[in-house]
């Protein structure tokens, strides 16, 4: 009598020998960019600037945004080098260093997980005066295009608000370094820019924009 084989067990040899395979399952480049979009926005949940964004605001900027992964001694950007983005810092560290004469370095900001870095100016591109560095391996940052950022700013005043706050807290740090004056007019432009944006959303602002607010300029 023929044993039939145990269930859950291994096929008998005559069924191995067939050569025939388990079907594998393909994902189209359809899904593969999508499982991308859900994970960058989960990432970016992550980090607090982020935390509390309406998912119609961030699905938007997570499908423009793109991951990066640095090693140890890693540039990120170097000065004069003209940027067209922000940076979320998922995993490791960064520092921001400025070359002086004496071919010293001067340390501006230690940033690590959770951190955003580059608004300095959120126009179309800055050019920076500072060079960034990963610290450590496996450094992981991801690139928010400016302007899908601001898009994001002009939806969500909450985000817009957050932003302001952030920026504020760094220009309270570089007191000591920074002339008063000028951290003056930066907070001034910021809150000026800020005003303008809530007042055009809810529809008080009917004759285009102000004169000298065209693009929106924050200090970091």
């Amino acid at each position: 009598m023929q044993r039939s084989p145990r269930r859950g067990g291994v096929a008998p040899a005559a069924a191995r020998k067939t050569g025939q395979m388990q079907p594998t399952t393909m994902i189209s480049p359809v899904e593969q960019e999508s499982d991308r979009r859900k994970a960058t926005a989960a990432s970016l949940r992550r980090i607090p600037l982020f935390r509390e964004v309406p998912e119609e605001v961030l699905a938007p900027l997570a499908a423009a945004s793109s991951r990066q992964v640095l090693g140890h001694g890693d540039l990120l950007w170097q000065p004069d080098q003209e940027i067209e983005a922000v940076f979320a810092l998922a995993a490791g560290e960064v520092r921001l260093y400025r070359h002086l004469d004496s071919d010293k370095e001067a340390i501006v900001a230690l940033l690590d997980r959770g951190q955003v870095c580059g608004l300095t100016d959120l126009s179309a591109a800055f050019v920076p005066t500072t060079s960034a560095q990963a610290l450590v391996d496996e450094t992981v940052v991801y690139r928010l295009p400016r302007r899908d950022l601001v898009r994001s700013l002009r939806v969500d005043p909450d985000l817009a608000l957050r932003v302001i706050a952030l920026v504020g807290g760094r220009l309270r740090e570089a007191y000591d370094v920074h002339t008063l004056p000028d951290a003056r007019a930066r907070v001034a432009y910021i809150l000026a820019w800020i005003i303008h944006e809530n007042i055009h959303r809810i529809g008080w602002a009917t004759d285009g924009e102000p004169r000298g607010l065209r693009q929106p300029i924050l200090g970091a």
